[in-house]
């Protein structure tokens, strides 16, 4: 017996709006029904009109983060790696599911990914707990050398936390300890920002 037959959820279900391809030109993408995609003009938007009513720019556009090379270069004399915080663990969905064990036994560790060669000027081996640091703080991370990663940029998975510790204040699991969020701005501004200079 099939599991659809015991009345598992299909997924996704059946005239759900992820099926089939090329939706936009079945009008299945649009609330009126009509073909295109689901935009003010229908259309593919390079000039964002929701963008336009909120008073943004409604272009594409790059503007240099707050702190960086450019912006704040004493600061990058100081701390010269850019975090990012992008990665996800394919095992965990953001900050969740870490006191499973045998999920834990995929992805134990909080790490951090660091270029081979900026390891090595570093001093920094694989599989080494080593401190990220910046103004606002520090965290401790197991180093992961690879070579996928650019040399000025230092890749933090971010959501961690310690199911096995204490709950309570001032520990919340060992966050102080381990997660990225305490050295990052709070002041992104409505877009935000990808890296963040450590």
């Amino acid at each position: 017996m099939k599991m659809a037959e015991k009345g598992s959820w299909l997924m996704p279900p059946k005239g759900h709006s992820s099926k089939p391809y090329r939706r936009h030109e079945k009008g299945l993408l649009r609330a009126d029904g009509k073909p295109g995609f689901n935009t003010p003009t229908g259309k593919v938007e390079l000039w964002s009109k929701k963008y336009e009513e909120w008073s943004l720019d409604p272009l594409p556009y790059y503007e240099e983060p707050p702190e960086s090379e450019v912006r704040t270069p004493e600061l990058f004399k100081e701390y010269p790696l850019v975090m990012a915080t992008g990665r996800r663990s394919s095992v965990y969905f953001h900050a969740e599911h870490r006191m499973i064990p045998w999920l834990r036994e995929i992805d134990p560790y909080p790490v951090v990914e660091i270029n081979t060669k900026t390891a090595a000027d570093l001093g920094i081996e694989d599989g080494e707990w080593v401190t990220i640091e910046n103004r606002r703080g520090r965290i401790k991370r197991k180093a992961v050398v690879t070579p996928t990663i650019h040399p000025k940029v230092v890749m933090v998975p971010h959501g961690w936390w310690y199911p096995e510790t204490e709950g309570r204040e001032p520990n919340l699991f060992g966050i102080w300890e381990i997660n990225c969020n305490q050295l990052i701005p709070r002041d992104a501004g409505p877009v935000g920002f990808w890296g963040r200079r450590v």
